[in-house]
C-alpha cells in the first residue's frame, strides 16, 4: 500500500469504509434506474417490462435506492473521509479497537437491514413513516449503523481533543473544522431518530403497536434535514480545502470558511418543521419559526459561495485571466479532472441551493410538496452536489490509500460530463413536472394510472418527464462508467507510491476566537434546537395522540 505504517489501521478503516461506501451507491443506483423506468411514458411497455417491473418491485427499489444512497452510501464514505482527514492533517492515530469495533457494527447493521429490503419486506421508502411498516431486522439495522456512528464519532473526537490538548494555542486545522461541524451535527440530529425507532418503530413492527402519525414525524424530521448538512459539510469541506491545492492557491478566506462552518452548526438542526408545513396538528407559529431559521441556514451557504468564487477568480487571474470574466475561461475546466468534478458539483449545487430556499418558503412549499419538483431539489443537492464531490474526491483518496492509479482519466471525465449534463436535465424536468403536479412516492402517475387533468398539464407532465428521465438514464450512465473505473483501478491499476506529508488543510496558524469559544459556539446551538423543538412537541403530546395500526404501502 501507499500509505505509511503508522496510519495503517486508520488506512485500513478508511479503505474498507470507502469501498463499501461505492458498493452502496452502486447497488441503490442501480434501484434508481427502475425508478426512472417507470416513469417514462410508455417505456416499460416497449421494453417489455411492464409485468416485471411491478409496485411490489418499485416500491422495494424505492426504499433501497433512498437507503442505500442517501444514508449508507453518504455515511460510509464520511466516515472514512473524515478519517483520513484528521490523521493526515493533525499527524494524530486513532482509537484502533474501536475504530474497528464502529466499522464492523456500521457493515453489520447495514446487512441485517438489507435483507428484509432485498425480501420485499421493508417497502417502507426512505422516510419509514408509519404506520408504513416494516420487518423489525430493517429497523434494528438501522439502529447498529446509528450506535457504530456514535462510536466513530467518539473515536475521532478524542483523537483531536488529545491533539488539541498537546496543541492549546494552535489553530486547528480547517480540513478538521469540517470534520467537526460534520459529526456535531449527526449527534445533534440522531438521538430523536433513537427514540422513534426504537420506542415507536420496533415495538409496532413486533407488536403491531399503533403509532401516531405526527409525532413519529415530528422526530424523523427533527432527524431528516440536519441529515442533509451531515451529507453537505464533508462536500464544503473539500470545496475549501481540495479545489485550492488542486488549483495552487488558498481558499479566499479562512475566517470566513470557519465563520460558515459555525453557523452550519448552529443552525442546521432546528429547521425540520419545514418539511411538515403541509402537516395538521402543528401551530403555523413554529412552523414560521423554522422557516426563518431555514432562511438563516441559507447564510454560511451564501458566504461558502462567495467565498469559492473568489477563491476561482484569484486561480483564474493567477494563470493569466484579463478582463471581468476572464478568469473564468483560464481555469482548467477540463484538463484537470479533479477540478473539473468538484467545479461541476459546485455548479449543480448552487441550482439546488436556490430551489432549497424555494421549498423553504411557507405558502410555494404547499404547492411543490408532494410532487416531483422535490426529487428534482434533492437529485442536485445530495444527488450531485455531494454525490459528485465525493467521487471526485475518490479520484485523490484511492492511489493515496489503495497504492493504485486510475485507470483511464478520460473516461472518468466523460462520466462527469454525462452526469453533470444528465442532472440538469433531470432537475429541470422534475421541477416542471412538479408544477403542473405529478406526484412523487407514487408508483403510477396520473398520465400512466387514468386520472383526469386538465389535457394541457397532462402533456406538460408527458413532456418533463420524459425529459428528466433521459436525464435520469444519462447521469446513471455516467455514474455506471465512473463506478466501473474505480472498482477497476482497485483491482488493476498501476500501482504507485508516495513519499513525504499528505495534508488535505492549509497550514494551520495560531489559534482563533473559533477555536476558544468551541463549547460556548455549541451550547447555543443546543438553546436554540431547545427552543425551537420543545414548542412544538409540547403541543403535540398535550393535544393527545391519535395511533393509527400498521400497513404496508400496497394496502
Amino acid at each position: 500500500m501507499a500509505t505509511t505504517p503508522k496510519f495503517a489501521v486508520e488506512d485500513r478503516f478508511a479503505r474498507v469504509a470507502i469501498l463499501f461506501s461505492f458498493v452502496m451507491l452502486a447497488l441503490g443506483s442501480l434501484f434508481g434506474l427502475v425508478q426512472a423506468l417507470t416513469r417514462f411514458p410508455g417505456l416499460l411497455h416497449a421494453l417489455g417490462l411492464d409485468k416485471v417491473i411491478t409496485p411490489e418491485l418499485y416500491y422495494t427499489g424505492l426504499t433501497l435506492h433512498g437507503v442505500a444512497n442517501a444514508i449508507l452510501f453518504t455515511a460510509f464514505f464520511i466516515m472514512g473521509l473524515a478519517v483520513f482527514v484528521v490523521t493526515r492533517d493533525m499527524n494524530i492515530n486513532l482509537h484502533g479497537p474501536l475504530l474497528r469495533l464502529a466499522c464492523m457494527m456500521a457493515i453489520g447493521g447495514t446487512l441485517v437491514a438489507a435483507v428484509p429490503i432485498l425480501l420485499g419486506q421493508a417497502t417502507v421508502l426512505y422516510t419509514f413513516y408509519p404506520p408504513l411498516n416494516a420487518n423489525v431486522l430493517f429497523y434494528l439495522g438501522l439502529a447498529v449503523v446509528v450506535v457504530a456512528s456514535w462510536i466513530f464519532a467518539a473515536v475521532v473526537f478524542h483523537g483531536i481533543y488529545r491533539w488539541k490538548k498537546a496543541n492549546p494555542d494552535k489553530e486547528i486545522p480547517l480540513g478538521v473544522w469540517g470534520v467537526i461541524t460534520t459529526l456535531v451535527i449527526w449527534l445533534y440530529a440522531t438521538p430523536p431518530l433513537a427514540y422513534e425507532v426504537l420506542f415507536l418503530l420496533v415495538p409496532m413492527s413486533l407488536a403491531g403497536m399503533p403509532v401516531d402519525v405526527l409525532e413519529a414525524r415530528l422526530w424523523f424530521w427533527y432527524f431528516g434535514h440536519p441529515l442533509v448538512y451531515f451529507w453537505l459539510l464533508p462536500a464544503v469541506t473539500l470545496w475549501y480545502t481540495l479545489l485550492p491545492r488542486v488549483l495552487g492557491t488558498e481558499v479566499f478566506s479562512k475566517t470566513m470558511a470557519k465563520v460558515a462552518f459555525v453557523l452550519y452548526m448552529i443552525f442546521s438542526t432546528p429547521v425540520g418543521l419545514h418539511h411538515q408545513y403541509v402537516d395538521p396538528g402543528v401551530h403555523p407559529v413554529f412552523k414560521y419559526l423554522h422557516a426563518t431559521l431555514t432562511y438563516f441556514v441559507a447564510v454560511p451557504s451564501f458566504l461558502t459561495a462567495f467565498n469559492l468564487i473568489a477563491t476561482l477568480e484569484r486561480a483564474g487571474r493567477a494563470r493569466g485571466g484579463k478582463g471581468l470574466f476572464g478568469w473564468v475561461t483560464a481555469l482548467p475546466w477540463f484538463k484537470d479532472p479533479v477540478f473539473t468534478g468538484l467545479a461541476l458539483a459546485i455548479i449543480i449545487f448552487g441550482t439546488g441551493g436556490f430551489s432549497g430556499v424555494i421549498n423553504a418558503s411557507f405558502q410555494i412549499n404547499y404547492v411543490v410538496h408532494n410532487t416531483m419538483w422535490i426529487p428534482g431539489h434533492f437529485h442536485t443537492t445530495v444527488g450531485s452536489g455531494v454525490a459528485l464531490s465525493f467521487l471526485t474526491a475518490s479520484l485523490v483518496l484511492i492511489p493515496l490509500l489503495y497504492g493504485r492509479q486510475i485507470v483511464s482519466m478520460k473516461t472518468v471525465k466523460a462520466a462527469f460530463v454525462l452526469w453533470f449534463v444528465g442532472i440538469m436535465l433531470f432537475s429541470v424536468g422534475g421541477y416542471l413536472s412538479g408544477l403542473a403536479g405529478e406526484p412523487r412516492r407514487t408508483y403510477a402517475p396520473p398520465y400512466l394510472n387514468g386520472v383526469q387533468v386538465t389535457a394541457h398539464l397532462l402533456d406538460l407532465m408527458k413532456s418533463a418527464a420524459s425529459v428528466a428521465m433521459s436525464g435520469a438514464l444519462m447521469f446513471w450512465l455516467g455514474g455506471a462508467l465512473f463506478l466501473g473505473t474505480l472498482f477497476f483501478s482497485v483491482l488493476f491499476g498501476k500501482r504507485v507510491a508516495f513519499e513525504g506529508e499528505v495534508k488535505i488543510s492549509p497550514e494551520p496558524g495560531p489559534a482563533s476566537w473559533f477555536e476558544k469559544n468551541l463549547k460556548l459556539i455549541l451550547i447555543v446551538g443546543v438553546v436554540l434546537i431547545l427552543i425551537s423543538y420543545s414548542l412544538p412537541a409540547i403541543e403535540v403530546y398535550s393535544q393527545g395522540l391519535s395511533p393509527a395500526p400498521p400497513q404496508g404501502p400496497l394496502k
